[in-house]
């Protein structure tokens, strides 16, 4: 096979509902889908979704891609992706074309992109965390019910957007009680908290058996994340900090967290994530792999990912597709009693869904009538 052909297409995609973190509300995801097609006829699909509070810009990702489209014409998969591995890109381009890459791949050997990443045996179902975001005690407390009704074996509650720390124990209060003593519950605060701040909420946590807290502080904020380690028992995940593999080689190094959480699409691709994980579980250091709410091509290629992590025995942050009002895929991915299936198939195992990028991308270019057009 020879790629003749690299093409990409942005999309705009409105959130199914309401969406609040600590940095704000979240009402629609804008990212690319990029496609390969080879001499052979054969199509292999990545996505590109960077985020504007990671300093990330679709604009400045599609050029990118355009000014490195013409080195790898006429290159077979494996030579393409040796120069990929060379070039200097952002990282959610590097990713979107190892995954489209990896998919071509895939279908080529007729192997899963899983069995492309490891020789360990494979995994065929995820345990997921459910996610709520409802700023209301009592709201959270509903969500919280229906995630345990449905079989979620863990939740995670968006948490510091509340500016009161008993109106934020309050909502924590009212999850644990919902989810009773069974549920894994998991806070995350995006950045929310100074040290007094966490070390207040966190200290008053202990009853509610918090399995971990992501970010608590600034991203920056490493010594008090160390800090913070030390001060109370709950756990504390890095995310927001964890932007490639020298950064998560530098909050291992420097103690800064006990589990890291890993989104592929801003890491840099699953080669650079597995390699996370595996330096990680060196140190004893758990891991987490999660979306950064992309399509269903991120989603599928993140769960190929944790497929081949034996070393990853936490539920992960995998259940995000019902959080856009389309996936931009044929295939429904469900989660059934907590868990998602890996799709089956070679490579991805995921194909696009045309009519619905055709009309995701026509929203994008209607909200950026200047500057992006499609390569």
């Amino acid at each position: 096979m020879k790629i003749i052909d690299i093409h990409w297409q942005p999309y705009r995609i409105p959130f199914a509902g309401s969406f609040t973190t600590a940095h704000g509300a979240m009402v629609v995801r804008e990212g690319a889908i990029i496609t390969i097609t080879t001499d052979t006829g054969v199509l292999g699909i990545g996505e590109m979704a960077p985020l504007p509070e990671f300093g990330g810009s679709l604009v400045a990702a599609c050029e990118a891609l355009d000014a490195v489209i013409d080195q790898l014409q006429e290159c077979s998969i494996d030579t393409a992706l040796q120069i990929l591995q060379r070039l200097s890109l952002p990282r959610t381009v590097a990713c979107g074309l190892e995954l489209a890459l990896l998919d071509l791949l895939g279908k080529q050997m007729e192997y899963s992109v899983a069995m492309l990443l490891t020789e360990t045996p494979l995994r065929t179902r995820i345990p997921v965390n459910m996610v709520i975001s409802a700023q209301a005690a009592e709201d959270a407390f509903v969500s919280a019910l229906g995630a345990k009704q449905r079989g979620f074996p863990c939740v995670k509650l968006k948490v510091g957007g509340l500016g009161n720390n008993e109106a934020e124990l309050e909502r924590i209060a009212a999850v644990r009680s919902a989810l009773g003593p069974d549920v894994q519950l998991r806070l995350d605060a995006n950045e929310a908290w100074t040290f007094e701040e966490a070390n207040a909420i966190l200290s008053r946590c202990v009853p509610y058996k918090i399995q971990y807290v992501e970010q608590p502080l600034r991203r920056d904020n490493l010594v008090g994340m160390q800090r913070l380690r030390r001060t109370v028992s709950i756990p504390i995940a890095a995310d927001e900090a964890l932007h490639d593999l020298e950064s998560a080689r530098y909050i291992m190094r420097y103690g800064a967290a006990d589990i890291l959480i890993i989104k592929p699409q801003l890491a840099g691709g699953l080669y650079t994530s597995r390699q996370i994980i595996g330096e990680a579980t060196q140190r004893g250091i758990q891991c987490v792999v999660t979306t950064s709410i992309e399509s269903g091509v991120s989603l599928a290629a993140a769960l190929h990912l944790v497929a081949a992590s034996p070393e990853i025995t936490l539920a992960c942050g995998l259940a995000t597709q019902h959080l856009l009002v389309d996936d931009l895929i044929n295939e429904q991915m469900s989660i059934q009693d907590g868990f998602i299936h890996i799709p089956s198939g070679f490579g991805l195992g995921v194909t696009l869904d045309d009519t619905a990028l055709e009309t995701y991308s026509a929203t994008f270019f209607q909200s950026h009538p200047v500057g992006s057009q499609e390569a």
